[in-house]
This record gives C-alpha cells, structure tokens and sequence, in this order.
C-alpha cells in the first residue's frame, strides 16, 4: 500500500522550513557552539556531512584536531523527535556497556534553537554499504560484480553484530532506559522505524501509538498488526484504488489479526532481544584495509523486540530497502536466497569461533532458526509486521495461503472474519470511498506542536 504523496508534500514542506530556520541560526556556529559544552577545547571549523534520513550531522574539529559530530535531528523527517533522541542516546550508551559493537561515545545532549541534538565522538571510516553497492545504481543495491572474499568479510561482520545483539535479554518489549540508581529497565513503549513512517507520510496522529511496554509477545504482535488497521484507516489519500481493493485489504488486516496472537507461541513470556530496525550496512563504518568494523552508527529505533525478529534472516543482504524489492517477491527471492546461503555461512563460521573462544553458547546460535525462518514463513511475517507500506504484498502472497489454505475468492476469506468486522465492513469501504474522492489531509498538528514533540 503506498504512502499519501498529500503526506509526503506536506513532510517536505515542513522538512524545508525547519532547514531554512538551522540555516538562519548559523549551523557551522551552533555546532562549534554545542561541541564546546559537552567536549573541552577550543573547536575551529564545522563541516556538514552528507544527509542520513533522520538528522542532520555536522562534524566539528577542534584545535588539536580532535574531532565530534554535532548531530541535530530533522523536523519534518522525525515526528517524536525527543523521545527518538531519549531513546538513542540510551541504547547507545547500553550497547557500549554491554556489547563488543563499537559504538560513537554520547558526549552530551539536549535542545536548542533548532530543537534536539546529539554530540558524539566522531568515528573515521566509510560505510561498508559504499564497498558493496552498484555505484550505477541509484538505489542502493548489491553489487552482482562484488568479489565473493569482500561479501563474506563485510556478512561475517554483520553477522558479529547480530550475535552481540541477540545476547542481552529483557523482561518486557519497549525502549531502554538506565534508572537513577543505574538499573537498566524497560519502562516504555519501543518507538520503532514503522511508526515514524506511518506519522510521517500517511499522516496518521502519532497520539494514537500507546504509550506502554509490553509484558508478552502476542499483545506486542497485536498492536503491531493493529497499525496496519491505522494505516489503511487513516491514510485518506493513495490508500485504495477502488471498493473491491479496499475490501480485499480490510480483509487482509482482519485476518492477520486473528493470527497475530499466535505468532509468537514458544516465546511469548521472553526474554526478548536487542532489534535496530534500520541495521543495515549503509549504518556500518569499516576501514580501509580489511573492511574492519570501526563503529557503528545511527542507532534510532533500537529496542527490546520479541525473539522472533532476531531469529528472522537479515532483510538487508541485497542492500535494498523493503520498499524498493521488486513487486514480485518471487523474483526478489531469485536473487536474495544465494546471499542468504553465503551468509549463513559466514554466521556459522562466526558462531563457531566464538563458541570456541567462549563468548557464545550453543543455545545462542542464530544459523539454525534464520535458516528455517524463510521454510516456516516467520521472515515473511515478521517483515509484514513491521513494515505497513509492504504488507498487502507480503500477506498475500505468503502469508494468508499458509494460514487460510489455497485463495479462491475474496468472499470466502470474508467468512473468516468475526461478526463486528462483517457487519463494519460496508461502512468502512463506504468511508474510504469519500476520503478518497475528497483528495485532501487533515492536519493532526501545528508546527508549534510538531517542534514540541
């Protein structure tokens, strides 16, 4: 289902005003500005680095060329933007402490003029993406010509990151806080890659995302197949393309409702693990030599996640986006399944040498479950789970067969539905028919209250 293009215009709209009001207040002197309260010495020049999707960075060099990154995050590209900062200074912080990832030291952080910011340690290196992407390309993509000793350094890279993260656990899904006595806790709601997307280009109000952690993993998986109901109900424009279209996805989020509470049946009660929604290489820095890790950064919408997303195979060995796969996931698997066989590899490679050397255990391998992930259907279904602008193509194409058996017509899938989501169906096509013949956003918030978020 593709995002409000309405939404979107008014996203970078909003994007635009807020750069226009950074530029005004001098960002190369607000940077050298904000460096200095946080980081001792005197700092001398402040170049702006290339734009990520969330914030804009800045890095400041300081007389003794010591140098920070000043890292203000974007109006109009982030919709909780306090609490995504809160959220990522404290999950940087707890990788450092718990983890071997190295990640960017948090210096200090706050608001000012422009709204919040980060200072952090600054981390020399390129992206690993930048050694294995197709530079013909515009969207990111893996190279078909990349040496295979390059693709299996940079998978058994990632593929440490990803054991690292699956090791801590935690007692409920949410965001991770450290209390005033030092105790890590999880006392909220995860702020996760799908709900700023949502907020962000379908125009949904961010008011409606509970604000609670979640003690078990069929009520997180719930609310997650609850989104996708936000989606489709409050996106007014590009949502549907006629009534049998709206029909067919209403449907659809019925029926992955229904299922959702069963997802997760071995490990409902936890623990649950580390998940960073946009790990990717594109986040890793490495060197120049032997595409050694040398930080990774961007760590937004990290949380304690059910299992079952760590136990899915990666999303991202293609390097591609979600949203950028081809329509025909059939296809998208012709190329996507001989780099999962290569990283499986190098992922037991690597669970093999830490399990000699002590710091994993036989029960913490991931191989075997990532493996089976794609034959069980869970890849599929934890990516429809998180990602609302792929899940009618996901949930059709495998999901709903290996649930509700062989599709014949919509009218059966219909009789699967309880008796309220029969009896609302009418009026729910009825009411997306108008909001789509009326072709205009409602505005859930002023820019007052957006800087304010």
């Amino acid at each position: 289902m593709d995002f409000d293009n309405i939404a979107k215009e008014q996203s970078d709209r909003v994007f635009q005003v807020w750069i226009q009001n950074l530029l005004r207040n001098s960002p190369e002197d607000l940077a050298g500005k904000l460096a200095s309260q946080h980081y001792p010495g005197a700092p001398v020049t402040a170049s702006r680095l290339s734009n990520g999707a969330f914030n804009i960075c800045y890095r400041v060099t300081y007389e003794n060329g010591h140098r920070v990154l000043v890292r203000f995050t974007a109006l109009g590209r982030v919709i909780a933007r306090n609490e995504k900062v809160e959220d990522e200074v404290s999950i940087m912080n707890y990788v450092a402490q718990h983890t071997t990832i190295p990640v960017p030291k948090v210096l200090g952080h706050g608001k000012c003029v422009v709204g919040p910011y980060i200072v952090m340690s600054f981390i020399e290196g390129k992206t690993l993406s930048e050694y294995l992407r197709d530079s013909s390309q515009v969207t990111v993509t893996l190279s078909s010509k990349i040496p295979i000793s390059i693709l299996r350094r940079a998978y058994f890279s990632m593929a440490e990151m990803l054991l690292e993260l699956s090791k801590p656990g935690f007692p409920y899904i949410g965001a991770i806080r450290q209390d005033d006595s030092g105790v890590w806790t999880v006392p909220k709601r995860p702020l996760t890659f799908n709900m700023n997307r949502l907020a962000q280009f379908s125009n949904i109000p961010h008011s409606i995302f509970g604000r609670r952690h979640f003690s078990n993993a069929a009520d997180y998986f719930e609310e997650l197949a609850q989104q996708h109901f936000y989606h489709l109900e409050f996106q007014r424009n590009d949502a549907i393309s006629d009534r049998a279209d709206c029909r067919k996805k209403y449907i659809a989020r019925c029926l992955f409702r229904k299922l959702s509470r069963e997802i997760s049946r071995a490990h409902c009660s936890g623990p649950f693990r580390l998940y960073c929604d946009d790990l990717h290489p594109d986040n890793v820095l490495v060197d120049a030599s032997k595409l050694v890790v040398s930080g990774v950064v961007d760590w937004e919408f990290t949380y304690a996640a059910p299992v079952e997303f760590t136990y899915a195979a990666p999303w991202w060995l293609l390097l591609e986006r979600p949203e950028d796969w081809d329509l025909d996931l059939e296809q998208f698997l012709v190329r996507f399944m001989p780099r999962f066989r290569i990283f499986l590899d190098e992922l037991q490679d690597c669970e093999a040498r830490k399990i000699k050397d002590g710091s994993l255990s036989e029960s913490q391998r991931l191989s075997t479950v990532m493996e089976s992930s794609l034959e069980t259907g869970l890849f599929w279904i934890c990516l429809a789970s998180r990602h609302s602008s792929m899940f009618d193509e996901i949930y059709w194409k495998f999901i709903d067969p290996r649930f509700f058996g062989t599709f014949t017509t919509i009218d059966d899938r219909l009789c699967l539905l309880n008796a309220e989501e029969r009896v609302n169906i009418d009026a729910f096509v009825e009411k997306k028919m108008e909001q789509a013949s009326e072709g205009n956003l409602v505005s859930n918030y002023s820019i007052d209250e957006l800087v304010d978020l």
